[in-house]
């Protein structure tokens, strides 16, 4: 991570408009839940979560995030490498010139270690990474505010990778997770820390049989599509 961050305050509200952030102040508390009940089911945690109150509005944000040595692909066995996140909301400059945004796709380290086994990897997209103010971490966390990364993700993920990949492209197919209901149709998310990201991953969007939407971009396939392969031989 850089020294400084890339904006210095960002308000939870841009960060649901401009990032896509739109669950993060919930995110946030079951992540502050999550540390502080270490021992509580899911409901406890999400109970825990409603009792909490955020110290403030706004977080400093970073836009890229590099990692050295981060390849855990199946069959990759390149080492050292240095791979970038890179997020970043659409910018317009001084010419009126829009540079879309950009929400990299990473693997995600979902087990207790260092282990490759599929089972302890997923895929997220990480739309925003913070870090919270010494003060304000020493509040929410208490006596364990210490032992909280100081770089943490916002998050959307993908389904859990099936046991095998396809037999005809050794490819893994992947969907959006949704919580649907009556009300409410948003994407499953999560505050993780930072060093809990192997690396970036790439994903083909699945076309069908049919030609691809007209829609779809470069720039919005990865928002607009909903089902994906996932590339193991990426490196």
């Amino acid at each position: 991570m850089t020294k400084h961050p890339s904006m210095p305050a960002i308000s939870f509200d841009n960060l649901a408009i401009e990032y896509g952030a739109d669950d993060i102040i919930n995110a946030l508390v079951r992540f502050v839940a999550k540390i502080t009940n270490p021992q509580s089911s899911r409901q406890q945690i999400a109970m825990a979560g409603m009792q909490i109150h955020l110290p403030m509005t706004s977080v400093r944000v970073f836009h890229r995030i590099c990692i050295l040595n981060p390849t855990h692909h199946e069959y990759s066995d390149m080492l050292n490498l240095l791979d970038a996140v890179h997020i970043r909301p659409t910018r317009v400059d001084s010419r009126g010139r829009t540079t879309a945004g950009r929400f990299n796709t990473v693997l995600v380290d979902i087990g207790s270690g260092l282990s490759s086994n599929i089972s302890d990897l997923r895929v997220a997209q990480v739309r925003v990474v913070f870090s919270l103010k010494d003060h304000h971490c020493e509040r929410l966390f208490g006596e364990l505010h210490t032992k909280v990364a100081t770089h943490l993700a916002y998050v959307q993920w993908f389904s859990k990778f099936t046991v095998m990949p396809s037999s005809q492209h050794r490819l893994y197919k992947l969907k959006r997770c949704y919580i649907r209901d009556a009300d409410t149709n948003y994407r499953v998310a999560e505050v993780i820390p930072v060093n809990k990201i192997r690396c970036s991953i790439q994903l083909f969007p699945q076309f069908g049989s049919g030609t691809a939407p007209r829609q779809w971009t470069p720039d919005n396939v990865l928002e607009e599509c909903e089902t994906f392969y996932a590339n193991p031989f990426h490196k």
